[in-house]
């Protein structure tokens, strides 16, 4: 379930002139310093050659498949990486990731926005829907060491130019990732992050585990029960229906606003006060006399679920 990833390897005495390999390439000097910079080209991969290494960015996916709707998994990610020491005549594997995708899409009933409207608060992090077609979820400062994404990947396909392989024309595709930026073996909790990495069994096997978590921590928009009218029986139990489907009915961004818009005005001066209504909203919406899963969220859940089924 990799797709672009950031590498750095160090350059030594040994390492062979790899810009000859390269399309494309273009050599830069500064005449400061004499330092001359080469950049180029390599089936897509954006390859930088300074004096102390050099940087590789892109999709490892469209690099072995021509397209990245099919994410590698630690299999074809190895096959990825001997490619391109092959392509380099320079051996990868020890290569340090500096950054780096992870997830993959999904084919789902309906149109990628039907779900994301449903999606709610992730812990930690600020939930930022711009576009009907896209969500995030990332921190608030100019720090963005961890994202997460939900997007159409289709229409993003359409708008990079990129064709779709036969079959997937009328897909409804929804991408979910996570992209780590930086640190990355401080956020994800080991010793250091190279190619050979990407392909060992328990590093995957963890990134899959950190990707199905992440979902779930993501509160969700429920359904109220088809039969809840007869389960009233006091003015406040009708209260909390009508709270309840009001919540549920409504685009989970409109929460998230007027969170906001209290805090611009500094309702509360204590800060935990925000907390503390995201959580009774989220109590009011999800009790479990009222209310049931919802039957596109549920599908998105099955979906996340099986994505460790053959790890």
């Amino acid at each position: 379930m990799y797709d672009k990833v950031k590498m750095w390897a160090i350059r030594t005495r040994a390492t062979p002139d790899i810009s000859k390999f390269l399309d494309k390439a273009k050599d830069q000097i500064d005449h400061a310093t004499g330092e001359v910079t080469t950049f180029g080209c390599l089936e897509g991969l954006k390859v930088s050659i300074f004096t102390g290494g050099v940087s590789i960015i892109g999709s490892l996916s469209k690099y072995l498949h021509s397209n990245n709707i099919y994410p590698l998994d630690r299999h074809s990610t190895a096959e990825a990486v001997e490619k391109l020491s092959d392509s380099l005549h320079w051996n990868m594997a020890g290569a340090k990731i500096t950054g780096l995708e992870f997830g993959t899409q999904f084919v789902m009933r309906h149109k990628p926005e039907e779900y994301l409207k449903k999606l709610g608060d992730m812990p930690r992090l600020q939930r930022y829907h711009f576009e009907a077609g896209t969500l995030y979820y990332k921190p608030k400062g100019k720090q963005q060491l961890k994202v997460f994404i939900f997007y159409d990947k289709k229409a993003d396909a359409e708008v990079k130019g990129m064709k779709l392989p036969e079959g997937f024309g009328n897909a409804n595709l929804l991408k979910y990732e996570m992209r780590f930026n930086q640190r990355l073996p401080q956020q994800i909790g080991v010793p250091e992050i190279t190619a050979s990495t990407l392909s060992d069994n328990d590093f995957y096997r963890q990134m899959v585990k950190r990707y199905q978590e992440s979902y779930f921590s993501i509160s969700k928009q429920n359904q109220i029960k088809t039969n809840i009218m007869n389960e009233i029986k006091t003015v406040s139990d009708a209260f909390n229906v009508l709270v309840a489907r009001l919540i549920n009915q409504s685009d989970q961004t409109q929460i998230v606003e007027f969170i906001e818009e209290l805090k611009e005005a500094r309702i509360f001066e204590d800060r935990k006060n925000y907390t503390r209504l995201k959580k009774k909203i989220q109590e009011v919406a999800t009790k479990a006399e009222i209310s049931i899963s919802d039957e596109l969220i549920k599908e998105l859940d099955n979906e996340i679920k099986n994505v460790g089924a053959y790890v």
